[in-house]
């Protein structure tokens, strides 16, 4: 196999038209000064990729311009920003530069985008796991304004606000896995935005969690939900604000539950 081919073997995907992804913007700046995010995690859909013919590696992107404060003010080219999503396989990142804006025939607001670099993938496992079929309930937060000024600026950039109307006060999910970190949970929805605040209840061993917590991603499942003949499945990512609060107690129950996984063949 040659090297190009071997290299196209193991490269990571690109998105694909019509996925889904979310941009972080951040404008140039000098050497010494604090890079500015001006946009953080904003949705936006894909609506072209052009792959080189002979590597299939993405070259360049057409995405729908993202909607932000500031949004009306012309970015110049070159501005840096990372388009980022998710499968099944984890989260994957893009870096891209914004060449232009354009306007297509249908009148929708677009960026075309060069590709600066490789597709990466972050599987974010800093705990330890342990698969689980455990009932939980995640509360929906809408104070945000009691969050500290920080995680609220993120909340704000993310557009969780204007999300919070479709969403009920709380979701029914099953944790399919726990670590002392978070949860992977499965529902039948909904979807929920990225950075949400959330108060995660759950029970293990006769021990009750109330864990402030935050969505890191949330997927419908591939091949499920309209138009696929089955109900949906979304996936959600959950992740403990302060994995401390809970970490003495939780560790020994995820432990114990990974080596009964890994007696029984789960894992």
């Amino acid at each position: 196999m040659s090297k190009a081919a071997a290299s196209a073997a193991t490269r990571l995907p690109p998105p694909e038209v019509n996925d889904l992804v979310r941009v972080t913007v951040r404008p140039g700046h000098r050497d010494g000064e604090a890079a500015v995010v001006l946009a953080d995690q904003v949705p936006s859909r894909v609506e072209d990729v052009t792959s080189d013919a002979r590597t299939g590696a993405p070259g360049a992107m057409v995405i729908a311009a993202p909607r932000f404060a500031g949004d009306v003010q012309d970015l110049p080219a070159g501005t840096a920003c990372l388009l980022e999503w998710v499968t099944e396989r984890g989260v994957f990142r893009l870096p891209a530069q914004l060449q232009a804006e354009q306007v297509s025939p249908s009148g929708l607001r677009t960026w075309r985008l060069a590709v600066t670099g490789p597709v990466t993938r972050e599987e974010r496992r800093r705990f330890v796991r342990a698969p689980w079929q455990l009932p939980a309930v995640l509360v929906v937060r809408r104070d945000l304004q009691a969050l500290p000024p920080n995680r609220r600026h993120e909340v704000e950039r993310a557009g969780v606000p204007a999300a919070l109307a479709g969403l009920p006060d709380a979701c029914e999910v099953t944790a399919s896995n726990v670590s002392e970190g978070g949860l992977l949970c499965v529902s039948a929805g909904p979807v929920l935005p990225a950075r949400l605040p959330l108060i995660a209840t759950f029970s293990i061993e006769d021990v009750s969690f109330e864990a402030p917590s935050s969505v890191v991603w949330s997927m419908l499942r591939a091949g499920t939900g309209k138009g696929t003949g089955t109900q949906p499945v979304v996936q959600s990512a959950i992740s403990f604000d302060d994995p401390a609060q809970y970490g003495e107690v939780l560790r020994p129950m995820v432990f114990k539950a990974q080596l009964q996984a890994r007696r029984l063949g789960l894992i």
